[in-house]
C-alpha cells in the first residue's frame, strides 16, 4: 500500500472515531433534518465512504441529480470517471445514474405521494421541483495502490435523497469543511437559509448558544499549481507560490466559503440542470454562506448574457469579506477555465484539513484537471508572488 497522505490520516482517525453532528432547525420544512430534540444527532461519517473523497465528486452527483436532459449535459463519461484527491495511485471512482422503478400499481396507490415521479413531472410544468426519477451512485472502479481509508474495488455508495440518519448532501458541503476537529465551539449552517439548520460538534451546548465563530475565509497557507492536465484557461501561473487572498482575487470569487458552496449549483447549471430552490425561478438557486454569525444570503443564477454569478441579497456590517447588498459576483470565463474552478473547490476543504507543512490534492476527471501544492505559510521557503 502507498505511503497514506496526511489528509488521509486525518479521515481514518474520524472512521476510528467517528464523530457525530448535532443540529438545530428553525421549522419542519427540511426532509432531511426537521425540527428536533435536542439530542438529536447525526453522523459526519455515512456508508464509510471517505469525506474527502465523497466532496470531491459531490458536485458531479448533484450535476446528475439536478439534470433532467441528457442532450443538455455536458459531463463526458470519462469525466464520470473521478480519481481520488489524495494520490495519483489511490482509488478511482465513477458516478453514475439508475433509472427509479416504480411499478403501475405502486404509482396508482400513491400518485398524491410527494415523492411520486409522475405527479412531479405534471407539477413541473408550472413549476419548478426538484425530480426523483432516478438515483444517483458512486462506484470505486479501482483502489489503486490501496486506500487507508478501506474503500476496495466494486464497494459502492448511494447519494442520499431522504435518509433522515445521514447527512443532507447539500448540506454536508457546506458544513464538513469547516466542523471534523470535534473541538469547535461555533455552529455552521446549511445552504438553505430558509428551514436555517445549524451544525455543531459540541454534544453539551445548542448551537444557538455557541460563542465562537467559524474560521471565516482567514487562511495561512500558501498555494501553487503544480500540474494541469487537458486545454483549459488558468487565472494563475503554474508552479507560482500564491497566498489564498491572491488566489481569490485572480479567481473573482471574493469569498472562498460562499463560492465553495455556490459551485456544485453552477456545475448543475452548466450541464442543464434545473435549479428553483427557495427561488421559484427555474435556473436559480437561495443559498446562504455557512457562517451562521453572519448569514450572508445569494442568489446563484446564470443570467441572460451566460455569465454564472451569485448576487448577495442579504449583507452584515461585520462580514470579512465586506459582501455588499445587492452585490453580483460574476466568475468570468467560467465555461473555459471549468477544470481550474472544479480545482478550486476541491482546494478548498483540503486547505481546512491539512496540517502537514507541504502537501499536494489532486483535483482530475477523465483526462483532465490540476494539482495543487499547499504550503503552510513559512517566508523562508516562499518565493515571493
Amino acid at each position: 500500500m502507498q505511503m497514506s497522505h496526511p489528509i488521509c490520516d486525518k479521515m481514518v482517525e474520524e472512521k476510528e472515531k467517528p464523530p457525530h453532528a448535532t443540529y438545530e432547525a428553525n421549522d419542519h420544512n427540511c426532509r432531511y433534518h426537521p425540527g428536533n430534540t435536542d439530542d438529536e444527532k447525526v453522523p459526519l461519517i455515512s456508508q464509510g465512504m471517505c469525506p474527502m473523497a465523497y466532496l470531491h465528486i459531490y458536485p458531479t452527483l448533484f450535476a446528475l441529480h439536478l439534470s433532467q436532459k441528457d442532450s443538455k449535459k455536458k459531463i463526458t463519461p470519462s469525466q464520470l470517471n473521478i480519481y481520488c484527491p489524495l494520490g495519483s495511485d489511490g482509488v478511482n471512482f465513477k458516478a453514475y445514474t439508475t433509472k427509479t422503478k416504480l411499478s403501475f400499481f405502486d404509482s396508482g396507490k400513491n400518485f398524491f405521494s410527494k415523492r411520486n415521479p409522475w405527479l412531479r413531472q405534471i407539477v413541473n410544468l408550472v413549476y419548478p421541483v426538484e425530480q426523483f426519477g432516478k438515483n444517483t451512485h458512486i462506484e470505486a472502479i479501482s483502489e489503486g495502490n490501496g486506500c487507508p481509508f478501506g474503500i476496495k474495488k466494486g464497494d459502492t455508495f448511494h447519494f442520499n435523497l431522504d435518509r433522515k440518519y445521514e447527512f443532507c448532501p447539500a448540506a454536508f458541503n457546506s458544513v464538513y469543511p469547516l466542523l471534523g476537529t470535534g473541538k469547535d465551539n461555533f455552529s455552521v449552517g446549511c445552504p438553505d437559509y430558509r428551514t436555517n439548520v445549524r451544525f455543531s460538534l459540541v454534544e453539551d451546548q445548542q448551537a444557538s448558544n455557541l460563542k465562537e465563530q467559524a474560521r471565516c475565509d482567514s487562511y495561512s497557507s500558501k498555494v501553487k499549481i503544480v500540474n494541469t492536465f487537458g486545454d483549459f484557461d488558468c487565472p494563475i501561473e503554474k508552479n507560482r507560490w500564491y497566498s489564498v487572498d491572491q488566489i481569490i482575487e485572480a479567481s473573482g470569487i471574493r469569498c472562498f466559503s460562499s463560492f465553495h458552496t455556490a459551485f456544485p449549483y453552477f456545475y448543475a447549471l452548466y450541464n442543464g440542470g434545473q435549479l428553483g430552490f427557495l427561488t421559484g425561478e427555474r435556473y436559480t438557486a437561495g443559498i446562504s454562506c455557512p457562517n451562521t454569525s453572519y448569514l450572508i444570503k445569494y442568489k446563484v443564477s446564470r443570467d441572460k448574457e451566460g455569465r454564472y454569478k451569485y448576487t448577495c441579497e442579504k449583507d452584515h456590517q461585520d462580514c470579512p469579506r465586506k459582501i455588499e447588498m445587492n452585490e453580483d459576483i460574476v466568475i468570468e470565463n467560467f465555461e473555459n477555465a471549468l477544470p481550474f474552478y472544479h480545482g478550486l473547490s476541491d482546494l478548498y476543504t483540503a486547505l481546512l484539513k491539512t496540517e502537514s507543512q507541504e502537501v499536494n490534492v489532486a483535483s482530475v476527471r477523465g483526462e483532465t484537471g490540476l494539482i495543487w501544492s499547499i504550503m503552510q505559510d513559512n517566508p523562508s521557503k516562499m518565493q515571493k508572488p
